[in-house]
């Protein structure tokens, strides 16, 4: 019998692609890496048919190293980042690259949205914005577009033939009423009422939506016919495999970007800068960072760009040997990472900077306070939900490929003064999220094995209260720099 699924974990800049058995055990597993197109400034474009040859051609070398048949393979799942805008024609032929997540060429959509409808909607980054940059700038395609889907809908879409989206990425209709009519508000607002038809309506995340074609079969190594289940966007991905997604739990994400997420019921309690759908019943409030481990390999590419070379992955051993040699506080140097923007507290027009160097500082020095500014955001956004939440963090579960750094997560610990928990393979949190989501539309939920699955907890780090004072200070200076930079910002890089 069939006892496999295969799992694909679309990044923004890389693949996660595993083969899983019914116990929960990653059978065998491949990656693969792909860039991200900047046009223009503030714009950020992908080809989706180069990622789907990247997860055919993972998913071929994954069954061949695995030494599974095809036909032992139950389902195939796919995880992909949200608020992608792909447009498609009638035959289903790409019109232009992906508008993806990161993208901010919207600004003046945005301001006019948030105008007509009276409140902050989002800034050029939000999805409904860059829906009307579409719409106006290019509109002949706009016209030719028969879908406008993201990017977990495409791959489904190729895989199977059907269109569906998922709850976490459907930002038109929602089974939440509330929600919904505020949907139908933004979408009046912004001139996208009429254009609704082009948008794929949503089957639950566990949801069988079709099967592989032939030629996805071909092209996958997979066998024709095989079940492929809705899936999710990635926040709901991780979300799914770091805390099951049960109310009031929390953890941290470190991948590219970074995000801070808390479970709860209905947006209502909770003033959080982003949400998504992880069902009817439940939200995911997102305190979320453009930069995570991003800001770090980019020093780290800046610095140690020979060893780098020559190391590939062992570098990180190397950065945490030499870091770990600096103490806490970088001897004074504070760092931003918004190296491509940021979300609030700050502005998508603050940049990266370098505060209080010397000569007498080295790139540790620059490396460690990289690491300590992202930590510092977490810190305000731990207080942030705190405070409205009303509910004190005694711990915080941390996943993600950041996760694996010792010395970072232990920096975590100190500035956030409270524990930090990293399960066993942080790195894998969203592939589990997706196995789990297939599981549970074959049924295998309710067997044995998978209600014995729970988040084991592989290593605990514990704030020293040593640091506190240090920490304390420069996390005060750091919040100061934003509003003290503020002016000089806009000068620089516009008003947005």
């Amino acid at each position: 019998m069939p006892m496999h699924i295969m799992t694909f974990d679309i990044g923004t800049s890389s693949l996660k692609a595993a083969l899983i058995d019914r116990r929960g055990k990653v059978v065998a597993e491949g990656s693969a890496s792909y860039t991200v197109s900047h046009p223009q400034p503030g714009w950020a474009e992908q080809d989706p048919e180069e990622i789907w040859q990247h997860i055919c051609t993972t998913s071929r070398d994954v069954i061949s190293q695995s030494k599974v048949s095809s036909g032992e393979i139950s389902a195939v799942v796919f995880v992909a980042p949200w608020k992608n805008i792909i447009a498609l024609d009638q035959q289903g032929r790409i019109l232009r690259d992906s508008i993806i997540w990161m993208d901010t060429r919207a600004a003046e959509q945005a301001e006019r949205l948030n105008r007509a409808l009276g409140k902050f909607v989002g800034s050029g980054q939000e999805y409904w914005p860059r829906l009307m940059w579409l719409k106006e700038q290019e509109p002949e395609l706009w016209q030719r577009a028969c879908h406008i889907v993201g990017l977990n809908t495409f791959f489904k879409f190729r895989a199977t033939g059907n269109i569906y989206t998922e709850p976490s990425d459907d930002f038109i209709r929602s089974a939440n009423p509330e929600l919904n009519a505020y949907y139908q508000s933004v979408l009046n607002a912004a001139d996208l009422s009429t254009d609704v038809a082009k948008f794929p309506p949503a089957k639950d995340a566990a949801d069988i939506v079709g099967n592989l074609t032939h030629a996805a079969s071909a092209q996958l190594g997979i066998a024709p016919g095989t079940p492929v289940v809705g899936g999710f966007g990635d926040l709901v991905a991780i979300t799914r495999g770091a805390v099951k997604a049960q109310l009031s739990d929390a953890h941290i994400y470190f991948g590219t970007s970074s995000w801070l997420v808390s479970i709860v019921k209905n947006r209502a309690e909770l003033a959080a800068p982003l949400y998504f759908s992880i069902d009817s019943q439940k939200e995911g409030a997102v305190y979320a960072l453009q930069t995570g481990c991003l800001a770090l390999d980019w020093i780290i590419e800046q610095v140690y760009r020979t060893e780098r070379r020559a190391m590939g992955d062992e570098i990180y051993r190397l950065v945490s040997h030499e870091i770990s040699q600096i103490p806490p506080g970088s001897d004074g140097v504070i760092a931003t990472h918004w190296l491509t923007g940021e979300l609030a507290p700050f502005a998508k027009n603050a940049k990266g900077a370098f505060f209080n160097l010397t000569t007498g500082h080295d790139r540790r020095h620059m490396v460690r306070a990289i690491m300590e500014s992202v930590c510092f955001t977490h810190r305000n956004n731990i207080e942030t939900l705190q405070r409205l939440s009303d509910t004190p963090l005694r711990q915080i579960l941390v996943v993600g490929g950041g996760a694996v750094s010792d010395v970072w997560m232990q920096i975590l610990a100190d500035i956030l003064n409270i524990s930090v928990q990293v399960p066993e393979s942080p790195r894998y949190t969203g592939t589990l999220g997706a196995y789990y989501c297939a599981a549970q539309g074959l049924g295998w939920e309710n067997s044995p094995e998978a209600a014995a699955s729970e988040v084991f907890i592989q290593k605990v780090f514990t704030p020293n209260p040593a640091y506190r004072d240090v920490y304390d200070r420069n996390y005060h200076i750091y919040m100061q720099l934003y509003p003290a930079l503020k002016e000089i910002y806009n000068e620089l890089n516009g008003e947005y």
